[in-house]
């Protein structure tokens, strides 16, 4: 278990119009006035848990070790959900228990998991819409200001947690066919897929200059498997490894998500 450094990263669907992230901000640094505090996203689309929970499963391995994760995306807020805070190797992550922590939990490897409850480090009087102010900032700036993580509230049994619907997922449905899933679809309508791209090429036994063929839904697409989209005429679609490591179905100059009719979750199958 890493000590806890005095970064504190929010990731949240609260957009940038309401007071809803300065009030975090103000609670943050009105606890501990040297944290440093660090804008992830606010613009994941409201109450889309698997975004958030994918964009934090793709960033936390680039912050310092220490840093303390605040992720807000909450549909279930005052409900029986629990708070958590899960410390893993490197990182300790707040948020509610519905899934959005536990991709990079998992990924980063789970050391304890505790149910948020003394309320002696809560800010008072705690609002039943608005736990990412009152409950998990609080503890979040506490702990990076020296609190222990076993204070704030009793140990969970790491399987009772909630899992994510984003994960790494690859099924071989043939000797030289394997079935993805979307993991998320980014602005320029690049696909990232639910594998490591040198674990896809190895079990399909594919390299740089191959084609593949390409299954969504019931059509058929072409790609050729290259380090980087830009290499080939536009309008071509490409499989290459992304820049988290990923493999990614794009198309130069243009969209993969449009010409695949494909969203979040789907499946895809590529085949050699």
């Amino acid at each position: 278990m890493k000590k806890p450094c005095k970064v504190i990263a929010f990731l949240t669907d609260f957009g940038y119009d309401d007071p809803y992230v300065a009030a975090m901000k103000g609670v943050a640094i009105d606890i501990c006035p040297n944290a440093k505090i660090i804008d992830i996203t606010h613009s994941v689309q409201s109450f889309d848990i698997n975004t958030a929970a994918f964009i934090l499963f793709t960033v936390y391995r680039y912050f310092p070790q220490g840093t303390i994760f605040v992720v807000v995306v909450d549909p279930g807020v005052g409900s029986e959900r629990r708070p958590l805070l899960i410390v893993t190797r490197n990182y300790y992550l707040i948020g509610p228990d519905n899934g959005v922590l536990t991709a990079a939990a998992e990924d980063d490897g789970i050391e304890a998991v505790i149910k948020l409850e003394n309320d002696l480090f809560f800010r008072k009087p705690i609002s039943s819409s608005f736990h990412g102010r009152d409950i998990f900032t609080p503890v979040a700036a506490w702990l990076a200001c020296g609190v222990e993580p076993e204070v704030f509230g009793p140990r969970q049994p790491v399987e009772s947690i909630k899992r994510s619907a984003i994960g790494i997922f690859m099924s071989k449905t043939s000797p030289s066919c394997v079935e993805l899933k979307v993991l998320y679809v980014d602005k320029f309508g690049n696909v990232m897929l639910s594998q490591y791209y040198d674990s896809l090429v190895n079990a399909l036994g594919i390299a740089i200059g191959e084609e593949v063929s390409v299954f969504s839904g019931e059509k058929k697409f072409n790609a050729i498997v290259e380090r980087v989209f830009s290499v080939v005429e536009e309008g071509k679609l490409v499989l290459y490894k992304n820049s988290f490591g990923l493999a990614e179905l794009a198309v130069n100059r243009g969209s993969a998500k449009e010409l695949l009719n494909t969203a979040q979750g789907m499946s895809i199958r590529i085949c050699k």
